[in-house]
């Protein structure tokens, strides 16, 4: 997408193998971002004593494998928010960079990206539905209502399952106006969404 789509689009003189090696760094970069996402998330779960077994990085981003449960609903939203304030503060730092290389056309473009994507995806993390970070910032504001976390995770989730149809509804309407690969995307992550929401609601 960003060899064929992106890079000639903004730049109009590169030759095709610029455009694959400037494709290749992003995607590096674009992975290394997700990385200090999870990282953001990770070290918080760390500062409340809470065991992280790993991190795994995937298509649609990553995720942290954070073992139990917050201690409480403040550690579960201070947990939950740290990704998407690390996305955020790397959106700035990237447009940021944009003033240091404006004569520097690949850096330019590079960070022009960097900052899109780091602003997309702390936005996109900050829909409330569960498991997405906006669901567990969510379910902690539940939790602290309630004081029933089980009972905030169910309706988390569901939220969660709102969320995922409506992608999906939105992806049908972009492919019945035409745009069939943009339809197809929305569709694929809600239904992804869906079924990462269907497999946190606790059993009865």
């Amino acid at each position: 997408m960003l060899a064929d789509d992106y890079y000639p689009a903004e730049f109009f003189n590169w030759s095709p193998v610029m455009y694959w090696v400037m494709a290749g760094v992003t995607a590096l970069f674009y992975f290394a971002s997700i990385l200090l996402h999870e990282i953001g998330h990770s070290v918080v779960a760390l500062w409340y004593k809470i065991q992280v077994r790993s991190i795994t990085l995937f298509m649609f981003g990553g995720v942290a494998q954070i073992e139990g449960e917050s201690p409480n609903a403040g550690a579960e939203f201070l947990i939950a928010v740290a990704g998407p304030l690390v996305s955020f503060f790397l959106a700035f730092v990237c447009n940021e960079l944009l003033r240091v290389f404006s004569d520097n056309p690949p850096l330019l473009a590079l960070f022009k990206y960097l900052a899109y994507i780091n602003l997309a995806l702390g936005l996109f993390n900050l829909i409330p539905g569960y498991p997405l970070d906006g669901g567990r910032v969510f379910r902690a504001m539940v939790w602290a209502i309630t004081g029933d976390l089980p009972r905030a995770t169910f309706i988390a989730a569901k939220v969660g399952q709102g969320f995922a149809f409506v992608f999906i509804l939105i992806g049908f309407w972009k492919i019945f106006s035409g745009d069939i690969p943009g339809g197809l995307w929305i569709i694929f992550l809600g239904w992804f969404l869906k079924n990462a929401a269907t497999t946190h609601i606790p059993s009865s």
